[in-house]
């Protein structure tokens, strides 16, 4: 259970470097992230790609939030970071078979929506691909806010047998790249529509349609709805934001999925390098740090 700790150790360790401060101790443990000193963040990005290679300037599409990093800023270092988790999962699925991947995390606001909508998108820009995001937090959906779209139908009410699955898919602005909102429960409990006879044939029907599938769900340490979504995925990656997420809350977040068997892709570390000033895209900060690890299994690396 100490690797997602490892990864978060190197992580901080890989930051404190590139600023100049002392490496994590080797007998320190990382729960809460100590914030980076006042004055010592990184450079915004216009100067870390480049003087002469600033950020194109695009202007903002009715339909895609301006939290969408690499469909404003193409050549942003947060871009290429998720270019770089589409690398790693592409390089995983070789024979390119059609997967299910659930987004999750130990609490919520952790960045689950704008991850599993971003990872659609740089997913969607290989143009032989076709991806679908779906949202499948029944309780706190936020999909549908991103993309400036109605919040249902959605897959609620396919699973609810109020409508059909052709009815629910709709366009995003972003080529090859389809959504799938939330939709109602219309008073049933999403444990109830998601164990409802109606679910595998669905899933099963979003991959077959699909190269990708990306399912935003809840936290896996709140409520059993990832538990049981993840059993008809081929796998989950959870998030862990530096600076906020416990140790503790990302171990609970790994037990709770390994005791349903559900197979865990990867963790992607979100989070801030750099207090104060703004990004410009709705994150609040100016820097937002990517970076993706394998899960380690067994004590043997998937690399």
């Amino acid at each position: 259970m100490g690797r997602i700790a490892d990864a978060l150790k190197r992580a901080e360790s890989e930051r404190r470097a590139a600023i100049g401060m002392p490496p994590v101790p080797e007998n320190q443990s990382i729960g809460m992230i100590e914030p980076i000193p006042a004055g010592q963040g990184f450079k915004p990005i216009s100067s870390t790609i480049g003087e002469d290679e600033s950020p194109e300037s695009v202007a903002i599409v009715d339909g895609l939030s301006e939290s969408l990093v690499p469909f404003y800023e193409r050549s942003s270092l947060v871009t290429e970071q998720y270019r770089s988790l589409r690398t790693r999962l592409l390089s995983q699925n070789p024979n390119y078979e059609h997967r299910i991947i659930a987004i999750t995390s130990a609490v919520p606001k952790e960045g689950k929506s704008v991850t599993s909508l971003t990872l659609g998108c740089v997913l969607a820009e290989i143009r032989h691909l076709k991806v679908l995001v779906v949202d499948g937090d029944f309780r706190r959906s936020s999909l549908s806010h991103l993309l400036n779209q109605p919040p249902g139908p959605g897959l609620a009410d396919v699973l609810n047998g109020e409508t059909t699955y052709e009815q629910v898919i709709r366009k995003t602005p972003v080529p090859n790249l389809m959504f799938i909102p939330a939709g109602s429960t219309n008073g049933r409990s999403p444990a109830e529509l998601l164990t409802a006879a109606s679910a595998s044939p669905t899933f099963r029907r979003m991959q077959n349609d699909f190269h990708y599938t990306i399912i935003d769900t809840p936290p896996a340490t709140t409520v059993t709805d990832v538990g049981i979504i993840g059993q008809m995925c081929s796998g989950v990656i959870v998030i862990i934001r530096l600076n906020r997420t416990h140790e503790a809350a990302a171990k609970r977040a790994v037990r709770l999925l390994q005791v349903n068997n559900i197979p865990i892709i990867g963790s992607l570390l979100v989070g801030r390098d750099s207090l104060g000033g703004r990004y410009g895209y709705g994150y609040g900060y100016r820097y937002n740090y990517y970076r993706y690890y394998d899960y380690i299994k067994d004590g043997k690396s998937k690399k």
